[in-house]
């Protein structure tokens, strides 16, 4: 207590004006602004406290407490209520800034999912990469992605050897092994996590088109049999995604992001088959 008395009595007469200065203007800011929330309200009353103890130390404490000694205890308690409204202040502000960051690392691992498309030297094998070490490739859980097209290296190859001459199939599954993979990478929270699964609905529907085509006319055998070869597709680009220990626990751990979310029906899939040879 004498410590924060005798900083307080230190003569630093500009500095205290434009402390005082910024205050104000800080409350009054809150107190002028119309949207008079019960946070905008609070933050009235908090920065204009703040503001007026701070005055009132600076300028007027030791005459005031001189004339009224009597006084001293009711400065005291204000004095632990100001420190405690300080405290609180730079807390706050300190976790509006983590928010703040954390806000812009979603935005911007949203953006990048949704701005990552399969494109035509992809499915044509123009892009194609080298093929990577295994072991250093399954050490980590984005592996190794030389072409920078967010599809792992050896998932790309392993789909061009399965579908050599099938630019159709071939599509459809490196969409879905792309969406699959932006799961492992980029997500981490709820927000992160509804994108990359939107994107692995899109690249899941868009290997059903891919499919025998299937009507309400078809026998049951006939449906199921074309369900059964559409399911086995998206298991052999999950299988090939999801390949090691530590890539099914991270898909695992995601899990724990789960909420609520709808898919808008869009165009299913990112390069439109019916342009596509075979």
């Amino acid at each position: 207590m004498k410590l924060m008395n005798k900083l307080f009595s230190v003569p630093l007469i500009g500095i205290k004006f434009l402390v005082s200065i910024l205050l104000v203007w800080f409350a009054l800011a809150f107190i002028l602004d119309k949207s008079y929330s019960l946070a905008q309200i609070f933050g009235s009353f908090l920065l204009s406290f703040i503001a007026l103890v701070t005055i009132f130390m600076f300028f007027f404490k030791k005459k005031f407490l001189e004339l009224f000694p009597g006084l001293k205890i009711v400065w005291k308690i204000i004095l632990i209520a100001y420190i405690i409204c300080v405290v609180y202040v730079f807390v706050q502000t300190a976790m509006s800034i983590w928010r703040m960051d954390d806000k812009n690392k979603t935005q911007t691992a949203i953006d990048f999912i949704n701005s990552q498309k399969i494109n035509l030297d992809d499915v044509m094998g123009k892009n194609l990469p080298p093929k990577p070490d295994q072991m250093l490739n399954d050490s980590i859980i984005a592996g190794i992605d030389a072409n920078n097209n967010s599809i792992r290296d050896d998932v790309e190859l392993a789909i061009f050897a399965k579908y050599p001459n099938s630019a159709k199939i071939r599509a459809a599954e490196l969409q879905y092994a792309q969406a699959l993979q932006l799961e492992l990478t980029q997500v981490f929270n709820s927000e992160t996590l509804v994108v990359a699964i939107k994107k692995e609905s899109y690249g899941s529907i868009c290997i059903g088109e891919t499919g025998p085509g299937i009507s309400l006319e078809d026998s049951r055998e006939e449906i199921k049999a074309g369900l059964s070869v559409n399911d086995s597709r998206r298991k052999e680009v999950e299988d090939f995604v999801i390949n090691t220990e530590i890539r099914n626990k991270r898909q695992t751990d995601n899990l724990k992001y789960m909420t609520s979310y709808s898919v808008p029906p869009n165009e299913h899939c990112d390069i439109d088959l019916s342009l596509l040879p075979n």
